[in-house]
């Protein structure tokens, strides 16, 4: 229905102008993607996950109003890009990745890493019978591509370091190669492969993790640039709330219950 304001008295005609600037997107629902394999205990498939808790709390606080879609990772970064999508999350910082979206900063202009999600361990995962050292700082004698997850960053940083790659949809996939002998080392992130190789047995008996980790990445919702520019205050709020509930003590001790439960559990399937 088109409304003729000029019929209308002034009084009405600014009580429908603010009616029409609230529902026409003041405070629209934001979609928001992540990825669609476990990432346990952050994220799962079906929309669940300590992660998509956390963002839950932030909606109550905040009365917004978020939409989770679970896709490849990949295509989450592209359409982020793209400006389809608002923000996704679980996401490490990096350059290339800067160019089309925005994180969290202090009031320094720093990243601020008090307003991540959570902080996730990559871990080297290695054949037993393998010559492939890692002393913390280099990787050595590796004669075939490392196996990483497709479309994350730790992909890039080897490529960068000179070492070739070979991608892999999941964890799952990527231990089960390695496990082949298809290669002698996979560098993955998360619990998940961890309790595979701990509580498999064809794993186990043909795989070690190292102990030292390669490296500790703290893991964001990443805003589309575009979309950031047009109501940063908003998205500046809800890093605000991030950073406070992940920090309260009744998240913690979700948290906390989830590993307790992980260290007596035969899969890292908890539900």
């Amino acid at each position: 229905m088109k409304i003729h304001y000029q019929f209308l008295p002034l009084s009405l005609v600014l009580m429908l102008s603010n009616f029409v600037y609230a529902s026409s997107g003041a405070q629209t629902h934001l979609k928001f993607c992540f990825e669609d394999e476990l990432q346990f205990p952050w994220t799962k498939p079906d929309g669940s996950g300590l992660t998509i808790e956390l963002l839950k709390r932030v909606e109550e606080r905040l009365g917004e109003r978020f939409e989770f879609i679970a896709k490849p990772w990949k295509r989450c970064q592209e359409e982020v890009s793209n400006g389809v999508l608002d923000g996704y999350f679980g996401a490490a910082f990096s350059e290339e990745r800067q160019q089309f979206s925005v994180y969290p900063r202090s009031p320094e202009g720093k990243i601020d890493v008090d307003s991540a999600l959570h902080v996730d361990q990559t871990r080297i995962f290695l054949r037993r019978d393998t010559a492939v050292t890692w002393d913390g700082k280099n990787l050595r004698h590796v004669n075939t591509p490392i196996l990483v997850q497709r479309g994350y960053l730790i992909g890039n940083i080897l490529s960068k370091q000179g070492y070739k790659i070979r991608e892999v949809r999941t964890v799952h996939e990527g231990l089960r190669l390695l496990a082949a002998g298809e290669s002698e080392v996979a560098i993955l992130p998360g619990v998940e492969a961890q309790s595979l190789v701990q509580q498999d047995l064809q794993f186990n008996k043909l795989l070690q993790i190292h102990p030292l980790t390669y490296t500790s990445l703290p893991l964001y919702l990443a805003i589309s640039r575009h979309r950031y520019q047009k109501d940063a205050k908003r998205f500046d709020a809800i890093w605000n709330a991030i950073k406070s509930i992940r920090n309260s003590s009744s998240y913690q001790q979700e948290v906390d219950a989830i590993y307790v439960r992980l260290k007596t559990d035969k899969s890292p399937n908890v539900k």
